[in-house]
């Protein structure tokens, strides 16, 4: 799986990637107190990591290719320095509250945090490994932590990711204090594997305490 995701950065098969950020988060992401400590899982080079920190969030990525980490700082003109932190290399940008933890998102051990946004993790994990993930992500949350995860739900009797489709009731099992907020079709945002199986829905939830 792992080898997967880094031959997709290689490749630029980054189709996930959204050039403008995502619209849902800026639409649903509380005000948080200044300086609230925000964990993005699976980051790879989202601009919605500068968005949360433009709203006076410290941000936290974590990526296990190293080229996406590099391009994030490249691409948005940021200087950096790198340190370890966390068990593992981390960028931390000289000019904005954003670091990023180049490495597998298991092995982070970090201090617990007051957020989570989740656009591309969860639904970029098969099935069987879903649960050991949302197990390893609540270690990093403080207990009272805000989370705002985003899913997708489509046929996949038809196609299989990533992404992948995660349900309403499995996200539910996960966190039965979320509820789903927004839902909007992600077709245009579909690999086209998904077309070419005969998939014509599409569906873009977000999930937030009720």
């Amino acid at each position: 799986m792992l080898e997967d995701w880094l031959s997709r950065w290689r490749e630029g098969r980054i189709g996930w990637h959204e050039a403008d950020g995502n619209a849902l988060l800026k639409r649903y992401w509380p005000r948080l107190v200044r300086d609230s400590s925000v964990l993005v899982p699976f980051c790879g080079k989202a601009l919605d990591m500068l968005w949360l920190a433009s709203q006076g969030m410290r941000v936290t990525g974590v990526e296990i290719s190293e080229l996406a980490v590099k391009t994030f700082f490249a691409e948005n003109g940021l200087d950096y320095t790198v340190s370890e932190q966390c068990g593992m290399p981390c960028y931390e940008a000289d000019a904005a509250p954003v670091r990023i933890l180049q490495g597998d998102y298991f092995n982070v051990d970090c201090e617990p945090f007051d957020a989570l946004y989740d656009r591309g993790a969860l639904v970029a994990l098969p099935p069987d490994v879903r649960p050991e993930y949302v197990a390893h992500t609540e270690k990093l949350l403080r207990e009272d932590a805000f989370r705002l995860i985003v899913t997708l739900a489509y046929d996949d009797t038809l196609a299989s990711g990533p992404p992948y489709s995660v349900e309403a009731s499995e996200l539910m099992a996960y966190w039965p204090d979320l509820t789903c907020v927004c839902s909007r079709s992600a077709m245009d945002q579909a690999p086209p594997k998904f077309r070419q199986a005969g998939i014509t829905e599409v569906l873009e939830s977000v999930w937030t305490p009720a």
